[in-house]
Formats: C-alpha cells, sequence, structure tokens
C-alpha cells in the first residue's frame, strides 16, 4: 500500500461561479486536507484574490464524489474524519469536492487559521464602516431576477429597528441597482448614506473591515462578515440562512460572542417588482433568537453517518452487496465507497460487517437501551456508544 500517494490525493473543486460559494468550497477542501495530513488542492479560481490554482485531474482517473445530493442531506457539512479514514480504505487517488459545503462547521476555526494570509486586505483601500456607523450589506444584481426563491431581500423595518437599537448612523452598501426596493430605502432613510458597488474586491474589503455589520442574504457578504473583526453583526435568521427554510446549509456562528442572531418567519422572494408581495407580511414580524435555542436543532443531525463513513469496510460491503461486483470490478474500492455514500447509507444498507445478534448476546445493556427507545437500533448504539467503548461489533 502506497501510504505516501493515499495522503496525498487530489482534492478538486468542480463548481466555478460567484466568489462567495466557491471560498466556502475552498475552505472544506482546505478543511479536508487538513484531516488528510496532505492533498494537493486543485481547479479554484478566485479572482478577487488572485487565486488561480490549475486542475489536476485526468480523464479516466478514479475518484470518490462528494456528491451535492448527498452534502445537501448533511445540512452542507463535509465529514472530512471520516472521509480521510475511508479515503485511504480505498486508495482514493481523487477526492471530488461536488457540493455547495455551506456549513460552518467546514471552515478552518478563526482563531487557528491565518484567513489574512490566504485572503489578503486590500493595501491603501478605503477603510470600511466606522465605529459610529452601520454597515447595511444590500445585494441587488441577478437577486432582483429571482435567481433563488431563498435570496430574498429584508424588510427596511428591520434596519430601522437596528439603527435605532445601536444609535449608529446607516450605511447602505453594495449592489444598489435602481428598483422599487430601493426607492423605498432611500425614501425611508433619507439621511443614510448609500454606498453603491465599488467592484467585487473592494465590497467585500470594505464590509470586512467594517466595525457593525448587517449581512444580507449572501454568502459574500456571511463571508467578508466572519472574517472581519467586527465588533457586531447582526445576522438575519431567514433565507439561506434559516436551517429550517433552508436545510441543506448551516451558516448560524452560535458560539461566536460578535452575533445577534434575528429569526424570520419562512419566506420566499419574488421577482423584485412584487417585492411587496412577500415583504409586507413579515415587516415587522421577527425575534431576537439566543444562540442556546438555535443550537439544539444544528448540530449532529448525521453523527450516524459520519460514524458509518468512518468504518466503511470495502470488504465487507461487497460481500453484502454481491450485486455491485461489476463496479468493484470496474472502479474498485472507489466504485463502492461511491455507492455507500450516494445511495447505500440513505437505503440502509451497512458499512461493514455487523451482527445484531450477536451484539445484543454479548451486551444485554445495550439491549436495554434500544428497547427502552434511547437508540434505534443495535447499530445505532453500537455507532454512538459501543464503538468508543471498545465493543466487539461482529
Amino acid at each position: 500500500m502506497d501510504k505516501k500517494f493515499v495522503k496525498n490525493p487530489i482534492i478538486r473543486l468542480t463548481k466555478q461561479g460567484n466568489p462567495g460559494n466557491i471560498m466556502m468550497i475552498y475552505l472544506a477542501a482546505i478543511k479536508m486536507q487538513e484531516a488528510l495530513g496532505g492533498g494537493t488542492i486543485c481547479n479554484v479560481k478566485i479572482p478577487i484574490f488572485d487565486i488561480d490554482i490549475p486542475d489536476l485531474y485526468e480523464s479516466g482517473q478514479h475518484a470518490v464524489h462528494d456528491k451535492e445530493d448527498t452534502n445537501s442531506k448533511l445540512s452542507g457539512r463535509l465529514p472530512t474524519r471520516a472521509y480521510a479514514s475511508a479515503l485511504e480504505k480505498v486508495q482514493a487517488k481523487v477526492f471530488m469536492l461536488e457540493g455547495f459545503y455551506q456549513n460552518i462547521d467546514n471552515f478552518p476555526s478563526r482563531s487557528s487559521f491565518d484567513y489574512d494570509k490566504y485572503f489578503p486586505l486590500i493595501e491603501n483601500s478605503s477603510e470600511g464602516g466606522s465605529d459610529e456607523e452601520l454597515v447595511i450589506s444590500i445585494r441587488g444584481g441577478d437577486i432582483l431576477k429571482l435567481i433563488h426563491p431563498h435570496y430574498a431581500m429584508l424588510p427596511p423595518e428591520f434596519y430601522a429597528f437596528l439603527i435605532q437599537k445601536t444609535r449608529k448612523r446607516p450605511v447602505f452598501y453594495g449592489q444598489l441597482d435602481e428598483s422599487p426596493y430601493m426607492a423605498e430605502l432611500r425614501e425611508r432613510f433619507p439621511t443614510a448614506k448609500f454606498i453603491p458597488s465599488r467592484g467585487v474586491a473592494e465590497d467585500f474589503d470594505y464590509l470586512r473591515k467594517s466595525t457593525h455589520i448587517v449581512p444580507s442574504l449572501s454568502t459574500f457578504s456571511w463571508l467578508a462578515a466572519w472574517m472581519s473583526k467586527a465588533k457586531n453583526i447582526y445576522l438575519p435568521v431567514a433565507g439561506i440562512f434559516s436551517p429550517t427554510q433552508h436545510p441543506s446549509s448551516m451558516l448560524l456562528p452560535i458560539d461566536d460572542e460578535r452575533y445577534e442572531f434575528y429569526s424570520f418567519p419562512i419566506y420566499y422572494a419574488l421577482d423584485i417588482e412584487h417585492y411587496r408581495t412577500y415583504l409586507d407580511p413579515v415587516r415587522n414580524c421577527w425575534e431576537r433568537t439566543e444562540p442556546r435555542l438555535l443550537s439544539p436543532t444544528l448540530r449532529n443531525r448525521h453523527e450516524s453517518f459520519d460514524a458509518s463513513l468512518g468504518l466503511f469496510d470495502p470488504d465487507d460491503y461487497l460481500r453484502m452487496n454481491p450485486r455491485l461486483a461489476d463496479d468493484h470490478a470496474k472502479f474498485g474500492g472507489v466504485g463502492l465507497l461511491n455507492h455507500f455514500t450516494t445511495h447505500g447509507y440513505w437505503s440502509g444498507s451497512r458499512s461493514f460487517k455487523f451482527s445484531d445478534r450477536d451484539y445484543a448476546m454479548r451486551y444485554p445493556k445495550a439491549s436495554l437501551e434500544v428497547a427502552l427507545g434511547k437508540y434505534s437500533s443495535l447499530l445505532d448504539h453500537y455507532l454512538h456508544v459501543g464503538r468508543h467503548m471498545g465493543y466487539d461489533c461482529r
């Protein structure tokens, strides 16, 4: 077994697009690289930071695919340690990141990772909003064309509430495209400062240098705020930031003291000409929400997937699924792992040999806990408890 090669697989981004989305995928790749203890990230283009890493993938190479559908089912989270174990077992040479990875658990810690080195601030550029200003990010652009119902505008009343609460001077910054919504903002806040976009790189830089920030419902402004050294970030838990409305992501930094969270009802965007149709019902409908009330529903949604993936055994999986013999002959263990992550786990297939009968006989207390409903099955008990206790699962 070529350990050195396995520890240095290609980690390939498959998507291109707006910088916010690609930066999140890139951060997930870096976290994956850390879990592997190596690996070569490729096919990354983030022009605003002059990042252009060429593609190293060669057609015909067998790759493990973390599919977009799988990533969405895991709330955007990439189980890096579990994948690192599985990739080594199947001797994967290429790992494809095919989701959007919009989950804060995917990103290296701000305390230990040098974000300013990877994504440097612009030297000699204008400063961000001062301590006396409340910078309100506005995203217009393609959002005005209704590219996705979870990318909506926020009620002007919410901004008025924050302005009154903070006693800061409002600065509306970003894509201030003329629209009925912008006309309402200008009429509602006649003394506010309106700063139109200065370009993608400078917009990110300005938000990142600001002291008090209200992100728009966009990954771009979310990242700029999160990477900033802001004192306060007022995050609307709505649209793509709401794990209830948009369960394929989790972008709530519940352990970050800079954040205040404001929960909105579920509401969906329409084209900008009809923005009042969806905003009028929620104009004064939000509540400040303490992080402790958000946290129970956000973490550990798929502990069993992580555990099963980390324990994946290609030989066991093939014995339990002999119909996959052709896939194994063609793609080896990589093909089996792809089947498990995209189909097998979700349809109830086990990733390794497990005898319910033997486990129950060996560990009657575990059987009792399952019978009492504390765990959904004997396998569930093993994944959450038994394996940590050194129980024999076969």
